[in-house]
């Protein structure tokens, strides 16, 4: 597992006792960000990221990462497997698209959060696994409006630093829930919340799994 590295202006001791409060201490903590990276994938030809969410059918994105004329996408796993995939779910305002693959993922999926994560809260971004760099410790510094997400009353303004392609990357909190997905990258410490998908994800992971050519194309918007 890669080492850690600090978003912003970090207090160490202050992110460990967080995540020690809730359990994620030692092994524990070390075995949670692995799980957190093993469900990263990259999207097509590495343009941008999801996370593996669900009972594991589902990759969740950036909507900014969907070509208006696309259906379809290619996932790529850490171990080098990949899965095809439909987009069954995609809203630009709010920066969110559902993937549905074509069969399970390879990986123990995340789940994602109905609960905003309040200004001072910990999270972490693992960031991708075909690229150098640490796991961050990030805070949310506040909620607040961004031109780029105008369905998006609170915005979160983190101290992460992300990189071009990051975008659709999960943020995580400390139960490994995914909170929010990098709105952009570049240095870009900005993340789409992730709770008002959170019931279309459990209400299409409860629906029995159908081939893909069965299921409706979502129109985007």
């Amino acid at each position: 597992m890669r080492a850690w590295r600090w978003g912003g202006a970090m207090v160490a001791l202050t992110a460990v006792t967080a995540w020690m409060a809730c359990g994620q201490s030692g092994t524990g903590e070390a075995e949670g960000i692995a799980k957190a990276e093993a469900a990263t994938v990259t999207l097509g030809n590495g343009h941008c990221a999801g996370v593996v969410v669900g009972q594991g059918r589902h990759v969740l994105t950036a909507a900014h990462c969907v070509a208006p004329d696309a259906s379809e996408e290619r996932t790529n796993f850490e171990d080098g497997r990949r899965l095809n995939g439909r987009y069954v779910f995609v809203d630009r305002g709010r920066d969110l698209a559902l993937l549905e693959l074509e069969a399970k993922a390879p990986v123990a999926p995340l789940e994602v959060s109905e609960v905003l994560p309040i200004p001072g809260a910990m999270l972490v971004f693992t960031g991708r696994h075909d690229r150098p760099g640490e796991p961050q410790r990030v805070m949310v510094e506040r909620w607040g409006r961004c031109p780029s997400l105008p369905d998006v009353p609170k915005a979160l303004f983190t101290t992460m630093h992300g990189t071009p392609g990051d975008s659709g990357a999960p943020l995580v909190d400390d139960q490994l829930r995914v909170v929010g997905l990098v709105h952009g990258g570049a240095r870009c410490n900005i993340a789409a919340p992730t709770g008002s998908v959170a019931p279309e994800v459990q209400r299409l992971s409860r629906e029995g799994a159908q081939p893909l050519a069965r299921r409706p194309v979502a129109t985007p918007r």
